[in-house]
């Protein structure tokens, strides 16, 4: 079954772009004038903090499983296609975590610990789920690509989904900004165009032995300035062979902290992987058995 073929690239939907070889000039290019200069010093490690485990499983016949409470829904996948489960999920106000169930076509809300709360259920395939700043949800729908909106009520139940309009913001679009890959060690990062302010542009350097970056993704800036970038490197000719970096920049360009131990033993991949609250990074990892969601907390930086 072949149901939910949209954003399955990596880093989806980050920028990603075909390495440029050596032709690609090492030199740094001129810099705008509203351009942060690459960051400078060394970055601190920060190491996994906690996981939440969030049971799972595989269902050969996923659309004639009956769905089970707290338990989210993958599929097998095979040689020619790919397993489809869970791919976004956000922090909810009250620190609990709302996941995206796409094949039993519904939302599974749980608390902090991962203990199952409730469900909304919403008649499609959810590719990304996200939380506004009022409490309601933010969805898009597999293969269309249409996003919908739910409402809470007083009592905390979610609406019937609504078409979403202009005036519902698009955080996702907002934290991904704008992303230029120049070289496999050079990219530039920045928030959406203003036309009010001009927008500041983070340069970033990468710069590792033999390694390149091949995809580069903006990850949204904290209340304190500070911007988080998510980076894809491997080395020539190994693309299979990735590994993945979070950096936090300062709002003056200085990398303060770097995430390198990010697991990456998915069985279905994340269309929204990361999510960034309040100084804490969030990985989404749907396995075969569970639904991991690890934590980092980046608080220990200025």
């Amino acid at each position: 079954m072949r149901t939910m073929s949209r954003g399955r690239g990596s880093f989806c939907p980050a920028v990603l772009l075909a390495f440029l070889g050596a032709a690609c000039s090492r030199n740094n290019p001129t810099q705008p004038k509203n351009q942060i200069p690459p960051p400078s010093g060394k970055a601190t490690p920060v190491a996994l903090t906690r996981s939440i485990v969030i049971p799972a499983r595989v269902a050969a016949n996923p659309s004639g499983a009956p769905p089970e409470a707290g338990v989210l829904t993958l599929s097998e996948g095979g040689d020619d296609e790919l397993a489809e489960g869970p791919t976004s999920f956000d922090l909810m106000q009250d620190g609990g975590f709302v996941v995206g169930d796409p094949l039993q076509k519904r939302l599974a809300f749980y608390d902090a610990a991962g203990k199952f709360r409730s469900e909304a259920q919403i008649a499609f395939a959810a590719e990304r789920v996200r939380v506004l700043p009022n409490n309601a949800l933010s969805v898009v729908q597999f293969q269309t690509g249409d996003r919908y909106i739910l409402e809470p009520n007083a009592s905390g139940q979610y609406s019937v989904p609504r078409p979403a309009t202009t005036g519902d913001p698009d955080l996702d679009a907002a934290d991904a900004g704008v992303v230029s890959l120049s070289s496999g060690s050079q990219a530039t990062v920045s928030s959406l165009p203003s036309a009010a302010n001009e927008v500041p542009v983070l340069n970033i350097r990468y710069l590792a032995l033999g390694e390149n970056m091949v995809s580069v993704r903006r990850l949204g800036q904290d209340v304190r300035g500070r911007t988080y970038v998510a980076i894809e490197a491997a080395f020539p000719g190994q693309r299979v062979d990735v590994r993945k970096i979070v950096r936090l920049y300062s709002g003056n360009g200085e990398n303060l902290a770097e995430i390198t131990d990010i697991p990456l033993d998915y069985l279905v991949h994340p269309v929204d992987e990361f999510r960034i609250r309040d100084g804490v990074v969030l990985q989404l990892m749907p396995k075969a058995s569970e639904v991991r969601i690890n934590i980092w907390d980046t608080n220990a930086r200025p």
